[in-house]
């Protein structure tokens, strides 16, 4: 191969504050294996309204419950049992997007971190707390 030349420039500005987005006061949090969240979101995610990809994740007395509705596919739900014992609580996301919080991380157990149905969520590999990759999702109206 030939010689390369490669060019950068340093970007002037501030960067910008991202800490604003990151969750705060997190009342409800759940631990997943991975592998079993992403195969439960697949089946679902099947009946999503196509243009939104919508999925209702309601938070119940030991267990999470994933639902998708379409007028032209039908409905489907399906559960996982989780160590939650707190008030039931419902919110939208879009699989797309949590699918590929699970493809990133692989099939490690996650968490899955939480206000209420209107605040963006948070996933996070369960493992120690020096490990800081976030993954910040905001809800979706269902």
């Amino acid at each position: 191969m030939g010689p390369r030349l490669l060019t950068s420039r340093q970007l002037t500005g501030q960067f910008p504050n991202y800490e604003a987005v990151l969750p705060k006061d997190i009342s409800k949090s759940i631990a997943l294996q991975g592998e079993e969240l992403g195969a439960a979101i697949a089946r679902v995610a099947q009946f999503a309204d196509e243009r939104s990809r919508a999925v209702r994740l309601r938070l119940e007395k030991g267990e999470l419950k994933i639902s998708a509705s379409s007028t032209e596919t039908g409905e489907s739900e399906d559960s996982i049992e989780v160590a939650y014992d707190g008030e039931p609580m419902a919110i939208g996301f879009n699989a797309q997007y949590l699918m590929d919080f699970i493809k990133a991380t692989g099939s490690c157990e996650v968490k899955l971190e939480l206000k209420d149905a209107q605040s963006a969520g948070q996933l996070r590999p369960a493992e120690g707390e020096d490990y800081k990759y976030r993954y910040i999702v905001m809800p979706m109206r269902i």
